[in-house]
């Protein structure tokens, strides 16, 4: 017999968040991450005048981000930073695009008229190469970077997204600002999806935490429905310990 039921896990083993925080313009999120101590992937070059924020150099191919993640993950267990941040995902989404249409494909890399749609024989076949890079390159390396420690905070912009339902209808909700046809993947991979906003009236900056008819978000944590905008506050919700909803 090989033993394979010996290596059940039978208790919690809470290892790093994997967190996206979203949110229109100006809303906080890079000096969130700022506020972590994190070491942020610039892949929008927006993130200059942010103080106290270590940042790469602007990147603006994905072989580029790729590398930066390589190298941090490469890093021995306790060299590598508490925090990456990614400035943002819907970017870097970006970035993987034109990689897998303009450098994958057959045609120029200077060919605008390449697209998504039409590059890799058509019928949009290049989205499929996407979610492979998502699959097999993205989302291994940001799970290298948890297992030596790091927490991940993948920052996005906020849409109006169309999202069907698993029992099929159609709603509206504030969402990351993703494809629909690459968005799930992130979605089911972060342990918390929080929507950054300023309350109406105080101008405060908060995080929800859970999901509404109008907003998507998630935990995985027992967190309150509302958090201030801050990292401190976000570990500390966190890291309190899961409340009895039987209770």
């Amino acid at each position: 017999m090989s033993g394979l039921l010996n290596t059940l896990i039978k208790s919690p083993n809470v290892g790093p968040p994997k967190i996206i925080v979203y949110g229109q313009p100006g809303v906080g999120k890079t000096s969130l991450a700022a506020s972590a101590k994190a070491v942020l992937l610039d892949c929008e070059n927006g993130a200059g005048a942010i103080p106290d924020l270590v940042r790469t150099p602007y990147l603006e191919r994905w072989p580029a981000i790729e590398q930066w993640l390589l190298e941090l993950a490469g890093k021995p267990a306790g060299q590598c930073p508490p925090v990456v941040a990614i400035d943002t995902v819907d970017w870097m989404v970006q970035r993987i695009a034109e990689y897998v249409v303009h450098d994958l494909g057959e045609d120029a890399r200077d060919d605008l008229t390449n697209t998504i749609g039409s590059s890799h024989g058509g019928y949009f076949k290049a989205r499929e190469i996407i979610q492979n890079v998502v699959y097999r390159k993205l989302l291994p390396l940001l799970n290298k970077l948890s297992d030596k420690g790091a927490a991940i905070l993948l920052l996005a912009h906020a849409a109006n997204t169309k999202i069907t339902t698993p029992e099929g209808f159609d709603q509206r909700l504030a969402a990351p600002d993703l494809p629909s046809w690459i968005m799930p993947p992130f979605i089911e991979w972060a342990d918390c999806v929080l929507y950054a906003h300023k309350r109406d009236g105080t101008g405060e900056r908060v995080l929800l935490t859970e999901g509404t008819n109008i907003i998507l978000a998630k935990n995985r944590y027992s967190m309150p429905a509302e958090i201030k905008l801050s990292w401190p506050a976000v570990m500390q919700a966190i890291t309190n310990k899961p409340k009895n909803k039987d209770k």
